[in-house]
C-alpha cells in the first residue's frame, strides 16, 4: 500500500496543492504528478469516470508519486465502497449540508473500529498479497482522507457540528456552488465568499480539522495558502488546456476561429 499520506503531512503544518481532473484522462494524471502536484482530484461528480475507470487514472497517479484522490457523484455507502476498494487514497463529498450527512460519509469512508467499510481484498490492499487485513485496516483509515464539501449556505449552521463528526478530516470550500447559493452566481472572489470560507477555517482550526478550497490560480492559491487552508485545488486540467491553447491562439493564429 503506497504512503504518499497528505493527512500527515498537513498535520505537520504543511499546505498541499492538487489539481482537478475533470477529463478522465490518465495521461493529464500522470503530467500532473510530473509537474510537481501533490495530488490530483479525479473528478466522478463533473467529470466522466465510473470507478472502473477511476482505477486507471489512480494507477496512473500513483505511477508519477502523486496522491489520487477522487470526488465521488454523491455520499452513498456503495459510491464510496467502491471508489475506495479500487485504490483511492480518499473521497471527497459535495453537498454536505449536515452532521447527519458528514456522519454517514464518515462511516462508510473507514474500516472498523471507526466505521463500517465493507471487507474485501481488492486493489486498495494490493489484493491481499503482502500483509495481514488487519495492517492494512489500520494504515487505511491512517492514511486516506474524507473530504466534506461546504458548498452551501445551509451548511453554515451546522458547521462546528460537521468538524466535530470524528472521521472528517478536511472540511472543503467549493465558492461556485457556494456562490450560486447565495444568489451571487460566479461571485467566487474571496470577497464575496469570505463570511463562510472564515468560518469554515474558524472552526475547522478550532476541532483540529483541516481547511479546504478550489482556487483560479496560483496567486490566490497562495493567498489562501497564507490564511491557513492547507488542502488547496488550483484549476482543472481542462482549464489548464484551455489556458494554454488560448496563449498559443492569441499569439501565433490571432485569437483562434470565429463562431458563427
Amino acid at each position: 500500500m503506497k504512503q504518499n499520506n497528505l493527512k500527515k503531512r498537513m498535520a505537520n503544518g504543511e499546505a498541499v496543492f492538487g489539481l482537478f481532473i475533470n477529463s478522465g484522462s490518465t495521461i493529464a494524471c500522470e503530467v500532473a504528478g510530473l509537474g510537481g502536484f501533490d495530488f490530483v482530484m479525479i473528478d466522478s461528480e463533473h467529470g466522466p469516470t465510473d470507478p472502473l475507470k477511476n482505477r486507471d487514472l489512480i494507477a496512473a497517479a500513483e505511477y508519477r508519486d502523486t496522491a489520487p484522490l477522487v470526488r465521488v457523484p454523491n455520499g452513498s455507502y456503495d459510491t464510496i465502497l467502491r471508489t475506495l476498494d479500487v485504490g483511492a487514497h480518499g473521497v471527497m463529498v459535495p453537498q454536505i449540508n449536515t452532521p447527519e450527512q458528514a456522519q454517514k460519509v464518515a462511516e462508510a469512508a473507514l474500516y472498523t473500529p471507526r466505521g463500517s467499510r465493507g471487507v474485501a481484498t481488492t486493489r486498495a490492499g494490493d489484493y491481499g498479497f503482502f500483509q495481514p487485513m488487519s495492517e492494512y485496516f489500520s494504515q487505511a483509515n491512517e492514511r486516506n482522507l474524507v473530504i466534506v464539501q461546504c458548498e452551501n449556505v445551509k451548511a453554515v449552521p451546522y458547521l462546528d457540528e460537521i468538524c466535530k463528526v470524528p472521521g472528517i478530516d478536511v472540511v472543503f470550500v467549493g465558492p461556485y456552488d457556494l456562490s450560486a447559493s447565495m444568489n451571487a452566481p460566479g461571485k467566487v472572489d474571496y470577497e464575496s465568499i469570505r463570511p463562510v470560507a472564515d468560518l469554515v477555517r474558524k472552526k475547522t482550526a478550532e476541532n483540529g480539522k483541516f481547511a479546504g478550497i478550489f482556487t483560479k490560480d496560483p496567486a490566490e492559491a497562495k493567498m489562501y495558502r497564507d490564511m491557513g487552508f492547507q488542502f488547496i485545488i488550483v484549476s482543472s486540467d481542462i482549464s489548464c488546456l484551455v489556458s494554454g491553447c488560448r496563449q498559443i491562439g492569441d499569439k501565433i493564429l490571432g485569437g483562434g476561429r470565429d463562431r458563427e
